[in-house]
């Protein structure tokens, strides 16, 4: 098992950097704090760790990452308590939320806060810094120049939630004054775009970044030059810039480095088969440590309510079970149903229980439910559980929409994405290996049966291919939307949705002016209206 990139030290660095309600409230550059920390021991290396910190928020990031990603698509609905239990991620859902919308405001300052420490951490570190190690020795040039690249990395990473929600959102790339931010302005989709692919550029071209396959065990999970092309490759891909997206995967896939899991649902149930596995691109790293901190909160958030002990959210629509095939075995590793059993660790059967609650589908994600045979202390924030933030499989379907829609070889197409499907039908297990009864029955697929009945064809409708195949390979990963937004499907398929009868007026608003969404109301105050609202809320 590879070993994860040391977290522990983002304790001290919070203590410097800190958080707010608002990016507007960021202490300004040059306090005491600051100061005195970059001229102490390790702090360069504190102050990288720091920009990925953001990540391990369980609210304003993990779980907002499902909560985009999946339940304000027909993908999933929120689950939870009751009606009003999320009722925010109802209303974007829906079509028309208000600039007041929590969810929604909650994302925008949690990015520019993100943001906002990698612009101090920029200014902070530069090639004439003087940064010290543990221990006295000073910071090489080198890896300076790689920190700096990876916190450009990062900057970037974060404008994409914010572009992709949205729209044009203020350009912000120093420190502010008080007088800068009371006068703030949105920079248009394309800058932000472009602001986003130049931090990835960095992080690409800077000699000192490492390939995925070079970078050393202890540091997995710090990123790479591999991750940049592939996050590249998804940048690109939103924006409609396929000759660009294709060029980006392929530099991922002619590496070699990384290779597909022979059997799905590996991928969900270990770190060592999954999340450090070779089809792992990029992901968060968690590591329980007494007095500090657990797991993700996305098993406690998204497994049922009731005997089971979860929150109840994220529960998958019968219109995305609807989606999958028969025999393809993704299904069984994606959702589980009402009435399945596992067996806990004192021989007793669980039965889950999806009543009393607002789940109004009957399913929960398997991928977000830790098996009680990998809860050392029976609850779920000590587990070795994490979600993907780019996975292999991604990777090859991004290469095979974008050498599509840039006229290539229709067969090399069907091939990049008969290499996910197959082993979705063929290498897959039926059954699920951690389960004492699950009602979901996936019939046997041989490799002959598969070519004859399941591959796709070069004369198929490939770009409908692939969209089924990415919704049914990465569903309840929390792509969902981006797919839709880009795709310019978003529209009509929630439309669509919104008649089904467990839907609960969700997408029945949506129209050409819910995206991008609204602006924070109090980000248009705070500024005396300077940054405009979007069209559609004002």
């Amino acid at each position: 098992m590879k070993s994860k990139f040391n977290l522990s030290i983002i304790i001290i660095l919070l203590i410097v950097t800190g958080c707010s309600e608002s990016f507007l409230d960021n202490p300004p550059k040059g306090s005491f704090s600051e100061d005195v920390f970059y001229k102490t021991e390790d702090a360069g290396i504190k102050s990288v760790i720091g920009c990925y910190t953001p990540m391990l928020n369980h609210w304003d990031y993990q779980v907002m990452w499902y909560d985009v990603g999946n339940i304000i698509t027909d993908d999933s609905n929120k689950g939870g308590s009751d009606a009003g239990d999320g009722i925010r991620k109802t209303e974007v859902g829906i079509g028309k939320p208000l600039p007041t919308n929590a969810m929604l405001n909650s994302l925008w300052a949690h990015r520019f806060n993100a943001i906002g420490t990698c612009n101090t951490a920029l200014e902070n570190i530069t090639m004439e810094t003087p940064l010290i190690h543990k221990g006295g020795t000073y910071v090489s040039d080198a890896e300076k120049a790689r920190y700096i690249a990876e916190i450009k990395f990062l900057r970037g990473f974060y404008y994409y939630d914010l572009v992709t929600v949205f729209g044009g959102v203020p350009l912000i790339t120093k420190t502010l004054s008080p007088e800068e931010k009371s006068t703030l302005t949105k920079a248009s989709v394309e800058e932000i775009k472009t602001q986003i692919l130049n931090d990835v550029k960095a992080c690409i071209d800077e000699p000192n970044m490492p390939t995925s396959a070079s970078l050393p065990e202890a540091e997995f999970g710090r990123i790479t030059r591999d991750i940049a092309n592939a996050f590249k490759a998804r940048v690109h891909l939103f924006f409609g810039d396929y000759a660009d997206a294709k060029d980006a995967s392929w530099k991922v896939i002619e590496t070699g480095t990384f290779e597909l899991q022979s059997d799905y649902q590996e991928l969900f149930n270990s770190y060592g088969n999954g999340f450090f596995s070779k089809e792992s691109v990029f992901t968060i790293l968690r590591e329980y440590r007494p007095g500090y901190t657990g797991s993700s909160v996305i098993p406690q958030m998204n497994t049922g309510r009731n005997n089971l002990g979860g929150w109840g959210g994220d529960c998958p629509t019968p219109d995305l079970v609807d989606e999958y095939e028969v025999g393809d075995a993704r299904l069984i590793h994606t959702v589980i149903q009402d009435q399945d059993e596992f067996m806990k660790n004192d021989g007793t059967i669980e039965v889950h229980n999806y009543t009393g609650y607002d789940n109004n589908t009957g399913y929960h994600s398997r991928k977000a439910y830790v098996p009680h045979q990998r809860r050392p202390d029976g609850g779920f924030w000590q587990v070795d559980w994490t979600f993907y933030l780019i996975r292999y499989s991604d990777v090859l379907l991004m290469y095979a929409e974008s050498l599509l829609e840039t006229g290539g070889d229709k067969q090399e197409v069907a091939d990049y994405i008969n290499m996910v499907r197959k082993r979705a039908f063929v290498t897959t297990s039926r059954v699920d290996s951690w389960a004492h009864k699950r009602q979901i029955v996936i019939p046997e697929v041989t490799e002959a049966e598969f070519e004859a009945n399941y591959a796709v064809k070069a004369t198929d409708d490939l770009s409908a291919a692939i969209k089924h195949e990415r919704r049914v390979e990465l569903g309840m990963e929390g792509l969902r939307y981006y797919d839709l937004i880009r795709w310019d499907d978003f529209v009509s398929t929630m439309n669509a949705f919104s008649k089904l009868p467990y839907a609960n007026g969700k997408g029945s608003k949506v129209d050409d002016l819910t995206w991008p969404y609204p602006i924070p109301q109090t980000e248009i105050d705070r500024t005396g209206g300077s940054i405009t609202q979007n069209p559609g809320y004002n």
